[in-house]
């Protein structure tokens, strides 16, 4: 899924300075992070221990890694990876991929039953919660040192919680505005210019389109009962200067900001009528599936929607153009939800040496590179971000200039049940059972009732 090289140019180049400071601006940004049972003594080593090899009744010993959401496109990166560890080490990798609607249950109950995986990959936001139950392995012995050195300091902050890293960051990514560049041409607005710096921009494109001859609609809304409507929506409630919780950590979701967001969000679908037709049943993913077939006029969404949609024209699946520009800004501002997955080493794990070894082992420049490249993430290791395949890419650069936009979820270990609260309240809204204001001010009781 690379980009297509012919359609670079000087102008889409981002240098190494750019680069560095575009990713480097998550330095302030919030994530989760964890905690442990300590990072010395036998567990924690300098990348020199000698801990491949059989166990002690001479069988190979194994080492349990949980990750997410394997799909085609990065399946043969895994298998080939995981061979070579196991060939390298003498070990068997017992490699298991759960989908993201079972993750967060399979790790719950997989901790609770004292059958941890020994190296996992989760979003950082769920890392608070696991701080509960003890059950990480702080790796300060690592990310303090030489191997800790090589990430962004944004992302690396990122897996911090309580003055300690308790993982190393796997994977980063955050959002753009996506156009359909011969949707905007047919409704007679300029593809090159596309004039898209505010919500009110957008929502003035997408009435043209609207009363054109463009047979598809213009603009993916989220709204179903899913994770990802809270994330799609979370750019609209920031840019109005609302926030989720204060800086005690209690919610305040029905600030005046807070409800005009929400009504720009649900009037798009029941006021404006400029969204697909079923907003309460599409997930994150239908509209950028819709997206990405050309049956869309914009979405928000990350950079492998442009990697998919290059590939696909590569494969002559589809015909048309896009354009990338930066999520719009609201009244207070403009932002881009930075998400950040880590890959942790599980307090229960008896092998963590073994584990700390597979991890190093992931962060071969070249591995990093690859899984980067097929995967469609932001890059998390410096030296990777400098090769021209991201720094000079038309898919890849908005990306990188967003990340001085970016803004992560707030830490909570009850983040979860928070952001199901608030996509209730986004489908009431959306539905029209309830205005935005009766919806927050709901929402904002029942948090309140929950985090006393």
């Amino acid at each position: 899924m690379q980009p297509d090289n012919n359609d670079r140019s000087v102008e889409d180049s981002i240098d190494r300075r750019r680069l560095l400071q575009a990713l480097g601006a998550g330095g302030a940004i919030a994530i989760a992070g964890c905690s442990g049972d300590g990072g010395s003594g036998s567990d924690g080593g300098d990348g020199d221990s000698e801990s491949g090899g059989g166990g002690s009744d001479g069988s190979t010993q194994s080492v349990q890694f949980l990750t997410m959401g394997v799909g085609d496109n990065i399946k043969q990166f895994f298998e080939e990876n995981n061979a070579a560890f196991e060939d390298e080490h003498g070990v068997d990798v017992e490699f298991t991929s759960v989908t993201w609607d079972n993750a967060r249950q399979t790790v719950n109950n997989r901790v609770d039953g004292g059958e941890a995986p020994d190296v996992s990959r989760w979003p950082a936001r769920w890392i608070p919660q696991l701080v509960g139950k003890d059950a990480l392995e702080p790796l300060d012995d690592m990310m303090d040192g030489e191997f800790g050195e090589q990430f962004y300091d944004g992302v690396a902050e990122g897996t911090m919680y309580n003055g300690s890293h308790y993982g190393v960051p796997w994977a980063a990514s955050n959002k753009c505005l996506y156009y359909n560049k011969d949707v905007f041409e047919t409704a007679g607005l300029d593809p090159e210019d596309p004039s898209l710096d505010s919500w009110q921009d957008m929502l003035d494109a997408a009435t043209q389109i609207r009363d054109s001859d463009a047979s598809v609609p213009a603009l993916g809304l989220a709204g179903a009962d899913a994770i990802e409507t809270g994330s799609q929506y979370y750019h609209y409630h920031w840019s109005h200067g609302a926030d989720l919780v204060n800086d005690e950590g209690m919610p305040v979701v029905n600030s005046s900001g807070a409800v005009d967001a929400l009504s720009l969000y649900t009037d798009l679908h029941l006021e404006h009528n400029v969204t697909q037709s079923s907003p309460l049943s599409s997930t994150r993913q239908d509209i950028r599936q819709l997206f990405e077939n050309g049956d869309l006029g914009m979405v928000i969404g990350h950079v492998y929607t442009g990697l998919n949609i290059t590939a696909a024209k590569e494969n002559g699946d589809v015909d048309f153009d896009y354009g990338i520009v930066q999520v719009p800004r609201g009244p207070e501002g403009r932002y881009s939800l930075f998400t950040i997955d880590t890959l942790a080493i599980l307090s229960q794990s008896e092998h963590k040496d073994l584990a700390r070894d597979l991890i190093r082992f992931y962060f071969d420049e070249e591995r990093r590179f690859q899984y980067s490249k097929q995967k469609g993430f932001l890059p998390v290791v410096e030296a990777v971000g400098e090769r021209s395949y991201f720094s000079e890419s038309k898919n890849w650069g908005p990306f990188v200039e967003a990340g001085q936009y970016a803004r992560a979820r707030p830490k909570l270990g009850n983040f979860s049940e928070f952001n199901d609260r608030m996509v209730q309240a986004i489908q009431e809204a959306l539905a029209d059972r309830k205005s935005p204001q009766k919806a927050l001010n709901d929402a904002q009781s029942d948090l309140e009732d929950a985090m006393e």
